[in-house]
């Protein structure tokens, strides 16, 4: 394997410097500090260029957040100032990248320019890859094997990684730079532009023991997200156990619990592949039902339903483009299997036990007939508690049947909500 080598000189350049400001603002230019380094981009990079070539730069520490997904777990993120700590990993990028490509293999498409999930280039293509690889059990068994690593990017062992670097790059000062950066924290920080590139270096590892060890046909990775094909089961758990041990004994991971290996079904009513925003079977692929959901609800922000059709567009969902698109507002959105929303409420939402005996400003609310339970009500209430606005819901028969008989124009209004065999607006029933 070639190494790179003196290739400081070209990291240190004023014209890699000026890339890397521009490639690191592309969607931050609504941060102030992001415009100001644009608006004066030389001088900022004849100092970066000052800090780098007398070696005065140092990581700036990390500081975190905790963000919960859309699958709600809760995730450690880090972040790090534009400049000059991120402009710096742009420009490890620019000038390690090309190498690292090369020694990616076909089977892993996340955070790699030109691969994607429905990219033009077939060889990339994930979505056509595995649509191809499941047509070719069209009469035989087929069965699946999924399996992520846990806790993959704070599990990374950074030594393993410093190694890693060591076999693509042979430059002293560099790689002086990039272990300052890998041994700045346990693992890999999830935020770091770097992390996503790094990860697919260890993983890279693991995706040539499947193909070139265990001769696996159909693999596919997506950054942690595993999943193999075969047409028998005892195969699939003998590379199960197999990959288990390479990760535990080689680079040092664990595989989730939730790993498992399960037939592929033909029809809707049966299981599929859940991977990568869709869910595959043998006769169709349609996209996962959380894309579903969010595309409806999305519908009428005309920034956001071009994304949301260049991905249905890519499997069976003419039909449903055009039950959301065309027929808009008087579609139901119950088949979607989310609710219809005529006004969306602003704030967070609280639950009603911590309002109970407050003062409370009602602004708007929505009463309509419960999808759960049959001949009750379903309340959802815009508030105002403690001077920000909120959002309440649920099916409180007492507060639903004393704002059916309020005109939206009386709004808003002051009230105290009470607890007592249900809850209700003060004065509306005997407290006694």
């Amino acid at each position: 394997m070639k190494r790179i080598g003196n290739i400081w000189e070209k990291f240190c350049s004023k014209e890699v410097i000026h890339e890397a400001i521009l490639n690191a603002a592309k969607g931050k230019r609504k941060y102030r500090k992001v415009r100001k380094a644009l608006a004066n981009i030389d001088k900022f990079t004849d100092l970066l260029h000052e800090m780098l070539t007398k070696s005065t730069f140092i990581p700036s520490p990390y500081i975190t957040s905790i963000m919960k997904t859309e699958y709600g777990k809760e995730r450690e993120i880090f972040k790090l100032p534009f400049f000059p700590d991120r402009v710096v990993q742009h420009c490890i990028s620019i000038v390690l990248r090309p190498r690292w490509n090369k020694s990616f293999t076909s089977d892993s498409y996340a955070c790699l320019i030109g691969r994607g999930i429905n990219c033009k280039e077939a060889r990339y293509n994930l979505n056509k890859k595995v649509k191809k690889a499941i047509g070719e059990y069209k009469h035989g068994p087929l069965y699946c094997l999924k399996m992520d690593i846990k806790k993959c990017y704070p599990s990374i062992d950074n030594q393993i990684l410093a190694d890693l670097n060591r076999r693509y790059c042979k430059d002293p000062k560099m790689l002086e730079l990039l272990d300052l950066l890998n041994f700045n924290g346990k693992g890999l920080p999830i935020g770091n532009f770097l992390s996503q590139l790094w990860i697919n270096i260890v993983l890279t590892v693991l995706d040539r023991f499947i193909k070139e060890v265990l001769k696996v046909k159909h693999y596919f990775r997506y950054m942690d997200d595993i999943t193999l094909l075969h047409s028998e089961k005892g195969v699939l758990n003998q590379w199960q156990w197999r990959i288990m041990n390479f990760l535990w004994y080689v680079l040092h991971l664990e595989v989730n619990q939730k790993r498992q290996i399960f037939p592929v079904g033909r029809y809707r009513t049966e299981r599929g592949i859940d991977f990568a925003g869709y869910v595959f079977r043998r006769n169709s692929t349609m996209v996962r039902k959380r894309i579903k959901q969010s595309f409806a609800r999305k519908r009428h922000l005309e920034k956001s339903v071009p994304s949301y059709v260049g991905i249905i567009q890519h499997c069976d969902g003419k039909n449903l483009i055009e039950k959301i698109i065309k027929r808009d507002n008087d579609m139901n959105l119950a088949q979607l299997g989310i609710k219809k929303i005529e006004r969306p409420f602003e704030g967070d939402n609280i639950k009603i036990e911590a309002i109970i005996d407050r003062p409370i400003q009602v602004l708007d609310f929505e009463v309509r007939p419960s999808e759960k339970k049959p001949n009750t009500d379903y309340l959802k209430m815009q508030i105002r508690f403690e001077g920000k606005k909120r959002f309440v819901g649920g099916g409180y028969q007492f507060l639903c049947e004393v704002l059916k008989q309020v005109n939206k124009k009386d709004l808003p209004f002051d009230t105290i909500i009470r607890n007592k065999r249900g809850y209700y607006f003060e004065g509306t029933i005997d407290e006694e």
